[in-house]
This record gives C-alpha cells, structure tokens and sequence, in this order.
C-alpha cells in the first residue's frame, strides 16, 4: 500500500477536546476532524475530499497554562432594585465583557506521523503546497508546525503471532474494533470526523476511536513502515 508520509515536530500544542469550559483540556494527538481540515485548507479544496489518516506521535510531556478568557455575557441589569451590571459593554448586543482565569493543558515537544490516503492527484498537491499556501499550524492558529520530511512510502503487511510480536511505545489512533480484537487497551474516544449542513445547523458523523501508547500485539495483521517501525492502520472515509 502506497501512502503519503509527513513528519511534524510542534514546540507547542493543544488539541482542544470540545465542551471544555473552565479548563482547557487537550486530546493527546491532533483529532481527525483537524487534520482533515488541515488536508483540505493545503489542498485548497473547494469541496469535501474522503481520505483517510493514520495519526501517530509522542506525548512527552504536558503542563497546565494560566490564561485569561475573555468572553461575552448577558447584561444583568435589574431595573427594579436600580441596579446596573458594572462590567463593559457591547452596546447594540446587549452584552457585556467579562473575564476569568483558566487553565490550558499544553502539549511540549511533540513529534507527530500523519499517513494520508486519497486519490493520488490530491496527494501530489499537498506535497507541493505544504510550504506554500501558508505557514503550517495543528491544533491553535499559533500552534506551528515544523515540517520534517514529506515523502511517498510503500508499507507492506506483516502478521504478528507468538515471539514476533509488536511492542507500541508512541501513540497512535486505533479504530475501537480493532483494540478489541487484539486486546489492546487505551483510552476511548467517539471523536467529531465530518459534518453535515442541514438547515443551517451542523450535524457531526463521529467515529468510535481508542488512544493507545503503549502494548503488544502477537496476534493480528498491520501495515508496516519498515523505516519508521511503526504499525499502520487507517481510518476515513476513502474507499480505494
């Protein structure tokens, strides 16, 4: 199987989880809603495009953030006791600023492998466009990404039994199936992966994901990066 292969390194990160209110949490590896999305700004896609992604990387270390947000209130003025909401407002919105502290959990150091599959005139483009369109970013606007390598990668398939076994020392996305089947356990994920517009309102198509970094498998069959030692099983939409 031939897929693209690109090699990120990113200072800083957070993949923000949604309905995060107070604190900032993160997932541990970019969604696959972000790179989608990030795939199809490169490409200047002007339409949906299927594709599917491996997403693997390290999680070295993560430390919390105290920021300040800054956000949009209803006034609460009361009329009747005379009282007027001492906060600035957002006059012909009938909002008023307020502000408050919250943590971020912010991802150090953290070296991603992203393998993509599409149709293969989509995939030249975003290999020529990566340094182009514009400066690259995961997770956040500010959250840039160092492009390491950019390359075309043949994996093949190996099965792994008994003393041949697989030992994950990185994370990676698993669909949940697959984590069952091999008995591999992590964390449980129903993330966002396309939406749908219907009647002005967005519908999400979620995919049931388990987060693992670490485990053996000896009983099931990947693709294999030989150079990069890594399993690889991909997960979307594109149907070759």
């Amino acid at each position: 199987m031939r897929l693209l292969r690109v090699k990120l390194h990113q200072a800083l990160a957070n993949y923000r989880k949604p309905m995060n209110y107070g604190f900032v949490d993160t997932y541990p590896l970019p969604p696959f809603s972000t790179v989608k999305g990030w795939f199809h700004y490169v490409i200047e896609a002007t339409e949906y495009r299927p594709l599917n992604m491996c997403i693997q990387g390290s999680v070295p270390t993560v430390f919390m953030d105290l920021q300040t947000m800054i956000k949009f209130d209803r006034i609460r003025d009361n009329k009747k006791k005379n009282v007027t909401d001492p906060r600035p407002r957002l006059e012909g919105f009938k909002r008023a600023f307020s502000t408050s502290p919250t943590y971020v959990a912010n991802i150090f150091e953290n070296d991603l492998t992203i393998y993509f599959q599409s149709d293969q005139k989509l995939l030249d483009r975003f290999e020529e466009n990566i340094l182009v369109v514009d400066f690259p970013s995961m997770g956040r606007r500010e959250d840039l990404v160092r492009i390491d390598d950019v390359r075309f990668v043949d994996l093949e398939e190996r099965t792994f039994t008994g003393r041949n076994y697989h030992k994950i020392d990185h994370g990676i996305y698993l669909n949940r199936e697959t984590a069952n089947a091999t008995g591999i356990e992590g964390i449980n994920y129903r993330m966002n992966f396309k939406y749908r517009i219907v009647e002005g309102l967005r519908y999400f198509d979620k995919k049931d994901i388990v987060y693992v970094d670490t485990g053996i498998i000896d009983n099931a069959s990947f693709f294999y990066d030989t150079e990069e030692n890594n399993i690889v099983e991909m997960i979307g939409d594109y149907a070759q």
